[in-house]
C-alpha cells in the first residue's frame, strides 16, 4: 500500500510523517530526493545554469534558490531536470518497499505537481489554517509575513488533491497541541492496520 502524504507549508506533514515512521510505516521524503536529485543531475544543472551555482564541486542549494526562485522560467528549468529524477527514484523505493511487505508514505508537499497521487492508494492531507501555519513559520524560521504569504501563493496546487483525486483523502487537522495530533495519526494507524 502507498499512502500519498501532503499539506501546505508548516502545516505540520514533517511532524505526521515523523508519527508514522515511528507505527512502522516506510517513509520517502520528497524534500531529501530533491537535494539527492542535485547531486544525480549536476553536471547537468550546472550546464544549465552556469558555475555560479558551485561551492566547490558541489551545488550550493542557496545560490540555486535565489536564481530559481526570482525567476519562474528558471524554476521551471531545474524541475524538468530533477521532477523525473524524484518521481522515477519513488516508485524504485516504494515498489522494492511494497515487496518486502511494508505500508509506504510518500511526504510530498508537492504531491500532485510530481504526479505522486496516481500511485498513491489514498491520501492524508494535513491542513491547518493560514494564521497557525505563519505563526510557526515566523517562530521557526524567522519568516516575515509578506514572504511567508508569497510561499503559501506559489502552493496553491496543494490543495487542488481534493479535486482532481478520485480515492480516499484523511484530512488531519493540526490546530492543536503534539498530543491532540499523535492521538488522530495513530488512529488513523489503527484503521490501516485493522484493514490488514
Amino acid at each position: 500500500m502507498v499512502i500519498g502524504l501532503t499539506g501546505k507549508s508548516c502545516a505540520g506533514k514533517n511532524e505526521v510523517a515523523s508519527i508514522l515512521e515511528k507505527e512502522g510505516f516506510f517513509v520517502i521524503d520528497e524534500d531529501r530526493l530533491g537535494h539527492a536529485a542535485l547531486s544525480a543531475n549536476r553536471d547537468r544543472l550546472v550546464s544549465i545554469f552556469g558555475p555560479g551555482i558551485l561551492s566547490g564541486k558541489e551545488i550550493d542549494r542557496k545560490k540555486l534558490s535565489r536564481i530559481v526562485f526570482s525567476d519562474k522560467d528558471g524554476l521551471k528549468k531545474l524541475e524538468a531536470v530533477s521532477h523525473p529524477w524524484m518521481v522515477s527514484e519513488t516508485k524504485r523505493i516504494a515498489e522494492e518497499k511494497e515487496r518486502e511487505g511494508k505500508i509506504v508514505v510518500i511526504n510530498a508537499a508537492i504531491l500532485t505537481r510530481l504526479a505522486l497521487d496516481r500511485i498513491s492508494d489514498e491520501i492524508i492531507y494535513v491542513d491547518a489554517s493560514f494564521e497557525t501555519r505563519a505563526r510557526r513559520a515566523m517562530l521557526r524560521n524567522g519568516t516575515n509575513l509578506e514572504d511567508f504569504r508569497k510561499r503559501d501563493q506559489n502552493g496553491e496546487d496543494i490543495s487542488s488533491i481534493f479535486e482532481t483525486f478520485c480515492g480516499r483523502i484523511i484530512k488531519i487537522i493540526n490546530e492543536g497541541d503534539k498530543t491532540t495530533l499523535c492521538r488522530q495519526v495513530k488512529d488513523y494507524c489503527d484503521t490501516i492496520l485493522a484493514r490488514g
